[in-house]
């Protein structure tokens, strides 16, 4: 009778083993589809979204060209006015709106002013002096476009409120 009940037991565990084996087959099938999906759906995000990232930089390249050719065609007008202002006053100033708790140590705005002219050709000769948020530039430039290049330069720097141009043009330069 013991014989009898191992051997019952023995095959009740290896109909257990069976039952077991069987079940993985489906489940591997199953994994093996999901891993294929998720596989699939990440190619088709990769893909849509690299058409996406195409679109934008093609958009930020239209506008990027455009804003180039405005600030092109401002700097010519703006070297217009300061031509017939420096005819008239032999100097230029400019203003810019005061913005709310602006306090930048003159030392720091002469010095942002100085390094963004030295990478300007033409504008490395150009003196600046900064007291209390008015920038006086001073020197010699090649034509009207390089003072309004230097004073476009001064007014964008935080800190100035105001830029005063003596800066002449002349003719050896």
């Amino acid at each position: 009778m013991q014989n009898r009940l191992e051997s019952s037991q023995g095959l009740l565990s290896g109909d257990s083993t069976v039952v077991k084996n069987s079940n993985i087959v489906p489940m591997k099938k199953s994994l093996l589809i999901f891993l294929v999906g998720a596989a699939a759906g990440a190619a088709g995000f990769w893909f849509f979204e690299q058409t996406k990232t195409k679109a934008q930089l093609s958009e930020a390249k239209d506008r990027v060209t455009f804003a180039a050719w405005k600030a092109g065609k401002s700097i010519q007008e703006f070297a217009g006015e300061i031509k017939q202002e420096l005819s008239h006053s032999g100097q230029v100033v400019r203003e810019k709106a005061r913005g709310a708790g602006e306090s930048i140590s003159a030392t720091a705005v002469t010095a942002s002013i100085k390094a963004k002219l030295l990478t300007e050709s033409g504008l490395r000769s150009v003196g600046v002096e900064t007291t209390d948020g008015v920038v006086t530039l001073t020197g010699d430039v090649a034509t009207h476009e390089d003072i309004a290049r230097a004073m476009k330069i001064a007014l964008e720097t935080d800190g100035v409120q105001k830029v005063v141009s003596k800066i002449q043009v002349t003719a050896g330069k």
